[in-house]
This record gives C-alpha cells, sequence and structure tokens, in this order.
C-alpha cells in the first residue's frame, strides 16, 4: 500500500534528558582536575574536551556517579548513539527506573535500526509516564515496522491525554523545516495507520483534525490532499512503493 508521504520527523522534547548535562550534578570541584575542565568546557560549549574530562575523571573514580548520566547526554547531543547507549545502559543496571536514561536508551535503539527494542522502552516509559511524547514516539516506532493496529491503540490512548500549546514538534519534508503542535503530529501519525488498514475514511478524518488545529502543517496537508485524489481516482496506489524511513531523531 501507497505511504501516504513518506519523511522525516523531528521531535523537541522536554525532559530532563534534554536539560543543560551538568543540571543535576554537583558544583565545581575545588580539588579534582578533571571535573574543572569539564566544568570549564561545557561554560564555552566545548562539549567534545567536557566528554573527554569525563571519562577521565569516570576512569578514576568509577561509573557510580551522576557525571556518567551527563556523560550519556554529552554523546547523546552530539550523535554519539553507540557510546551513549553503552552509558545509559550502564547506569539503568544502577537506577533501573530512572526515566531520562529508560528515554536516553530507547533513543539509541531506535537510532541503531533496533525498533523492536525501542519499542519496548517506550511502552514501559509510556506506561509510567503518560506522556504525550512518549505517546508520539510509541507511535512512531510502531507505525515504522508496521504494528498498525498497535499503533492504532497507542493513538487512541494519546488523544485521551491533555496537551498544551507548547507541546510541539519540528518536522522536515525534504529540505523545508516546519513546526507544529504535538497532538496534529499524533493525528497525522494515527491517520497513516488507518490508511494502511485500509481504513481510509477514518483517516481523512484525522487529517481534517490536524489541519484544523494547524493549517500550516505541511505533513498533513500533503497526507490529506493526496487521500482526495486517491478517492477521485486521480492519484494511483502504488504497491511496490518502498517503506518509510525510520521517522524519528530526537534532539534538544
Amino acid at each position: 500500500m501507497k505511504k501516504i508521504v513518506t519523511v522525516s520527523l523531528l521531535m523537541i522534547l522536554g525532559f530532563s534528558m534534554f536539560a543543560q548535562p551538568n543540571k543535576n550534578v554537583p558544583g565545581p570541584s575545588k580539588i579534582n582536575t578533571h571535573l574543572k575542565v569539564f566544568n570549564l568546557a561545557m561554560s564555552s560549549g566545548d562539549i567534545n574536551t567536557a566528554i573527554g574530562a569525563l571519562n577521565y575523571y569516570i576512569s578514576e573514580q568509577g561509573s557510580n556517579t551522576p557525571y556518567a548520566d551527563s556523560l550519556a547526554m554529552l554523546y547523546m547531543q552530539q550523535g554519539a548513539f553507540p557510546q551513549c547507549y553503552y552509558w545509559a545502559d550502564k547506569r539503568l543496571q544502577v537506577k533501573p527506573e530512572d526515566n531520562s536514561l529508560l528515554e536516553m536508551k530507547g533513543l539509541c535503539l531506535d537510532k541503531l535500526q533496533q525498533p523492536k527494542e525501542a519499542i519496548v522502552i517506550f511502552e514501559k516509559l509510556f506506561g509510567k509516564t503518560q506522556s504525550p511524547y512518549h505517546a508520539y514516539k510509541l507511535m512512531e516506532l510502531q507505525y515504522s515496522i508496521k504494528r498498525l493496529a498497535e499503533c492504532v491503540v497507542t493513538a487512541i490512548s494519546a488523544e485521551k491525554l491533555q496537551y498544551k500549546p507548547e507541546y510541539v514538534m519540528t518536522y522536515n519534508v525534504g529540505d523545508q523545516a516546519g513546526r507544529t503542535y504535538l497532538q496534529a503530529g499524533v493525528f497525522n501519525i494515527h491517520a497513516l495507520a488507518l490508511y494502511d488498514l485500509d481504513r481510509k475514511a477514518e483517516a481523512k478524518t484525522y487529517l481534517e483534525k490536524a489541519v484544523a488545529l494547524d493549517s500550516n502543517f505541511v505533513l498533513a496537508k500533503q497526507n490529506l490532499a493526496a487521500l482526495i485524489a486517491a478517492e477521485k481516482g486521480t492519484n494511483k496506489i502504488n504497491t511496490n512503493s518502498p517503506p518509510p524511513n525510520n521517522p524519528a531523531n530526537k534532539q534538544n
């Protein structure tokens, strides 16, 4: 079945993992040279030096320290997903219910092309937090590997949540970037899943909801136009269409 649209989505999250890496870490050390270097590097925005300083510090002091969490966050910001995964997974052995570490691990699994494992993480997170962002990410992962019925179930749960105007996401269509309300993004993916389940009338309804919420939401507008064109027989369905790219790249 033809995908209504194949794009790359970029989410903006409001969780602690995207706070400043040293937010929950003790203040500058008056003794340890590596922490002095770390704090100086962070003050100047030199992330690579900060990462190096934390590696030296942890090699001396051991990994049972909040600075290991900070190191995982810095690797995430740099797009070093194998390294972020290593530290997030290691720290989860000590703090297995830490939401920020779970989120980082799930995002890394997604980026490392392990969506099934990432789904397990985000199912746990969404069950704990009932966060619209976690719901969206779970839907996105489920849709990416064609767990369409599961995606619809998650979408129904997501629609019962409360959304604030500041809950937003950014998306890319080719070289163009846009921003929309997170709830509109939920409606859009819900529609995609319904469309692929051959529930086109319902899909159209959700696309109309997305556009009504944000008339400038290009993805939903394109999807709605494609669906209407298909209804009129002017857009032939291409059954050999390739699967969509794994869509999410969560960043600060």
